[in-house]
């Protein structure tokens, strides 16, 4: 099975007060960590909502500011144009993933961690399911889209670090 890792950066870090992907942990950057967890696990990369130099990267699908459901639908569509079969989504604040996530995650059908629904495994073939998904729910909630594909959730040993506030970096 190929696999695309999709790092969604697409969001306006409200809570943050500032781009809080490119804010520093150990002296890397938010999305560098996630870059650094992810890449080994999956065939390729994809960075969902932002432009970043010499990477590929896809704007929101189908317009920004629909949350992690824009970043997804887009890494779906372009999977599926790749020729990946599915897409690991992960979100750009959490900077210590499993090094057995997507293990956890992969299997014939979605699955979606249970406490964090946006860092999922999301078969390519659910594109055109996502794009009338999000034109007909208007609250574009992972945890709705969760349940409409009847992904599996998925329980971990350990809670993944999620920033949301500046004072979540103070947290190990």
């Amino acid at each position: 099975m190929k696999l695309l890792g999709a790092i969604l950066c697409g969001g306006r870090s409200s809570r943050f007060g500032s781009d809080k992907a490119l804010a520093l942990v150990d002296g890397m950057t938010l999305i560098d960590h996630v870059r650094r967890c992810l890449a080994p696990q999956v065939d390729g990369l994809l960075y969902c909502g932002r432009e970043i130099a010499e990477e590929p990267c896809v704007p929101d699908r189908p317009r920004p500011d629909l949350g992690p459901l824009g970043g997804i639908n887009a890494a779906l569509h372009y999977a599926a144009a790749q020729g990946y079969d599915a897409v690991i989504s992960v979100p750009c604040d959490t900077p210590a993933l499993p090094d057995d996530l997507v293990a956890r995650l992969t299997g014939p059908l979605p699955a979606c961690l249970e406490r964090m629904p946006v860092i999922g495994f999301w078969p390519a073939t659910l594109a055109s399911l996502l794009d009338r998904h999000i034109e007909e729910d208007t609250r574009r909630s992972m945890k709705g889209w969760a349940r409409h594909v009847r992904a599996q959730a998925v329980t971990l040993d350990a809670d993944i670090r999620n920033v949301n506030r500046p004072e979540d970096l103070l947290e190990p």
